[in-house]
């Protein structure tokens, strides 16, 4: 069993090591495993009833969900714990960190998963267990015994006022020029553009509330910009829905281009953004890059990050300045003017 689990340690190896490399990992392994006994660890499939593994992922779930998690939120966490399960064949309380080690080194080397997305997925794992240790469900968690991933830290740069440009002249429909000026104007998620009505903005005074994640309401504002294409595109839907403006009020903010004009989807959304980049020849165009380039440009006009904070539905001011990106540029202004005064 040592032999044959060295030979295929070295066959996985031979594409990334030097022969010189190869030599010195089997000789560790060697000195590692003499003397050992490795005996195969029966992974067949464990049945999860609803008294078992399901109860305890609906009761975490349904703790997530009264601290106001959205749908969005729990799907992703339900979707890895079960994702989890049906690859290990084990039950909760049998998975061990090694297991867990196994599982995510297989989805990094097989799947090509890139390791931000890893580091999320083990803190839905590290979040799951550590209600079942404090329900007293399990012993202890598991996922805490793994280490922290190393991920390398990626500037996630806003638009270039040329790639704006480029986007504003390939807008095809006057809706699709109205959503890119609305999510410039207002730095909205996604989902929350979506959920929007045309009644819910007051384009007397240029603003509008919204309830964000955790259910927390705040206020929105619009520019003059976002105004003249919203009220351009709300026109043109009028006349193309044939409807009254009690009616329009009524409706979805932004809706399909063809009948029955439902509303748009946040799939819906991220599919218009990317056709329109590849059309102006703008790389990585999807709605949370409206969102950080609308950021850094209020930062960039001197706004306090303490207001950005409260503009953008943050609870903790450390993820707003994530979305921030300081101009060297920036900083070189400020430091000479302050050392002239």
């Amino acid at each position: 069993m040592v032999e044959e689990i060295i030979q295929t340690i070295k066959r996985a190896m031979m594409p990334d090591l030097a022969p010189a490399q190869l030599e010195k990992l089997e000789n560790v392994l060697y000195i590692t495993l003499h003397g050992k006994q490795i005996i195969e660890e029966c992974s067949e499939l464990a049945p999860t009833g609803e008294d078992g593994d399901v109860a305890k992922i609906n009761m975490f779930l349904g703790s997530k969900k009264t601290t106001g998690r959205a749908d969005g939120t729990l799907q992703q966490y339900s979707r890895e714990i079960y994702n989890m399960l049906d690859f290990l064949g084990k039950r909760l309380e049998d998975i061990t960190a090694m297991d867990l080690r196994y599982y995510y080194a297989v989805m990094r080397e097989r799947r090509g998963i890139q390791m931000s997305t890893m580091q999320t997925r083990i803190h839905y794992l590290s979040s799951f267990w550590d209600f079942l240790t404090l329900e007293k469900l399990v012993p202890d968690n598991p996922v805490r015994r793994i280490g922290g991933l190393k991920v390398e830290s990626v500037v996630k740069k806003p638009f270039a006022q040329e790639e704006l440009e480029a986007l504003r002249l390939h807008c095809d429909r006057s809706r699709d020029r109205a959503l890119v000026e609305f999510l410039l104007a207002t730095g909205l998620r996604v989902s929350e553009v979506c959920k929007l009505d045309v009644g819910d903005i007051d384009f007397y005074r240029m603003e509008f509330y919204i309830k964000g994640k955790g259910g927390k309401e705040r206020l929105c504002l619009l520019n003059d910009v976002a105004k003249f294409h919203l009220k351009r595109y709300l026109r043109e839907r009028q006349r193309r829905e044939r409807i009254g403006e009690d009616d329009l009020r009524r409706r979805p903010l932004f809706v399909a281009a063809k009948a029955p004009f439902k509303r748009m989807t946040i799939a819906g959304v991220q599919y218009l953004l990317k056709e329109l980049g590849q059309k102006a020849a703008v790389a990585n165009v999807h709605p949370h890059r409206f969102r950080r380039t609308f950021a850094c440009d209020m930062i960039g006009r001197g706004m306090p990050v303490e207001q950005l904070m409260v503009l953008m539905g943050h609870s903790k001011i450390e993820t707003t300045m994530i979305y921030v990106t300081v101009k060297t540029s920036s900083v070189r202004e400020a430091y000479r003017r302050l050392r002239a005064g």
